[in-house]
């Protein structure tokens, strides 16, 4: 891996480090936010609670002190309000009917109001509410002509709640009431608490943080070494594929080259023998120069093949191409031998030159030795064709068949059925069919001839 990959993996790691903790602080800071909104209606609920009991206490202790309450008559509200609106510290009152129509506000300076749909059904429920109004203009608060020392267009922070008119321990709505408070207690409280809860929230931001910071950093120095450890064997693997390819390639070489040795082995001991003769007539000469015409051609395809192995030389070979070839080269061979060749072709796959070669040298062998095993007016025969996708070529000859024990062990060096024969043939014609994953086998072996059958490997898509 280069330094720019493992630089760029660095930043992936930062960056994704980085963008968690910012959902988690995100995630912690909206919760912060719904809770510290639920503190701030939760302090004013308990407001009017509180102040909604005072006020049925002391309507209570009213009426025991012998006074004489009608609570239907605004007068008396107010007088019960009033007093309530003095202990509780209240800016003023403001009285309503059942309908929500203002009828009365105390002290004096306090200006005419309106409740809202929300707070009227809320008293009609005989349930307390208590808003915040953060900035709310003085002259909603208070008439022009007496605003307390307070000049128009100012603001106050205001916190109102309205309570249900009704007497204690009855169910029969008579009215409403506002009381308007001065909110700046109000405000110091859900402060003080949201001051706390954003302490609580950057403690568990840095809490939090830290263990998702640290169990990253791990995870990552986890994938880190997994990664290297993956390259590290992904490198060994790349490596030992191309040793087997290597090696692959060296087995066809060898392969290639033991067949030129096998086939130079004939001709090499005719023309010894042609050499050893001390008195040599005109057939002689002829069959030594066919044999050093046939090593030179041997030579020259081996050298081909070998060359266009090396050098990484790919064209396309079609079947039919490839069987003319061998006719060429063992048309001759059959010639000398007194046999009839015959080549037929009934399709299959285009192939490569390097696996054409190995093709070929194996055909050239099972041929040449179909055509030795044959009597004077034999019959080899070499056909290719294709079926459920696989090409596949075979030799046979109208000979007597091989020996059991030879059919025993195919394909292992030393085993022949030829007076003079080394047994390499048919070991070097395996070897390289294995080098390019085709299958050699004995199709068949009897009194009426011999079949061998060479299949090609698919190609892959």
């Amino acid at each position: 891996m280069s330094n720019e990959d493992k630089n760029l993996k660095t930043s992936f790691q930062v960056l994704t480090v980085a963008l968690t903790l910012l959902v988690f602080g995100g995630a912690i800071w909206i919760a912060k936010e719904q809770m510290g909104e639920r503190i701030r209606e939760q302090v004013l609920a308990r407001y009017a609670q509180e102040l909604y009991a005072i006020s049925l206490v002391h309507q209570v202790t009213m009426a025991e002190s012998a006074e004489i309450l009608f609570m239907d008559d605004t007068f008396d509200q107010l007088t019960v309000y009033g007093a309530v609106a003095e202990l509780s510290g209240a800016m003023g009152v403001r009285l309503y009917t059942a309908d929500g129509d203002f009828l009365v506000s105390s002290p004096e300076n306090i200006a005419e109001g309106s409740l809202s749909a929300g707070q009227l059904e809320m008293a009609r429920a005989f349930a307390p509410v208590s808003m915040l109004n953060d900035a709310l203009p003085v002259e909603d608060i208070f008439w022009e002509p007496l605003l307390e020392g307070l000049s128009v267009g100012q603001s106050l922070t205001v916190r109102g709640v309205v309570l249900p008119v009704h007497v204690a321990e009855e169910d029969e709505l008579l009215g409403a009431v506002q009381f308007l408070f001065d909110a700046t207690e109000a405000l110091a409280d859900i402060a003080e608490l949201n001051d706390g809860l954003f302490q609580q929230a950057v403690f568990i931001f840095a809490a939090g943080g830290s263990v998702i910071a640290l169990l990253l950093s791990l995870s990552f120095a986890r994938i880190n070494r997994i990664h290297r450890s993956l390259a590290k064997r992904t490198f060994a693997l790349k490596k030992a594929n191309q040793e087997l390819a290597l090696s692959d390639r060296t087995s066809a070489v060898g392969g290639v080259a033991s067949h030129l040795i096998h086939g130079l082995r004939n001709p090499l001991a005719g023309l010894r023998a042609y050499l050893d003769t001390g008195q040599r007539d005109g057939d002689d000469l002829s069959t030594a120069k066919s044999a050093a015409k046939r090593m030179e051609g041997m030579i020259d395809n081996i050298v081909r093949t070998l060359g266009e192995n090396a050098s990484g030389v790919v064209y396309e070979l079609s079947v039919a191409e490839l069987l003319e070839i061998l006719k060429s080269r063992i048309e001759p061979i059959a010639a000398g031998y007194h046999v009839q060749l015959t080549v037929i072709s009934t399709g299959g796959r285009e192939l490569d030159n390097r696996e054409g070669n190995l093709v070929l040298l194996i055909l050239e062998n099972l041929t040449q030795n179909a055509v030795e095993a044959c009597e004077q007016g034999g019959r080899v025969t070499v056909r290719a064709g294709e079926a459920g996708g696989v090409t596949s070529f075979e030799v046979s000859d109208d000979a007597r068949g091989l020996p059991e024990a030879v059919k025993m062990s195919l394909f292992q060096p030393g085993n022949t059925s030829k007076e003079q024969g080394s047994g390499l043939g048919l070991a070097i014609s395996g070897q390289l069919a294995g080098s390019m994953g085709a299958e050699l086998t004995l199709a068949k072996s009897d009194e009426n001839g011999t079949t061998f059958r060479l299949a090609l490997a698919k190609r892959s898509a």
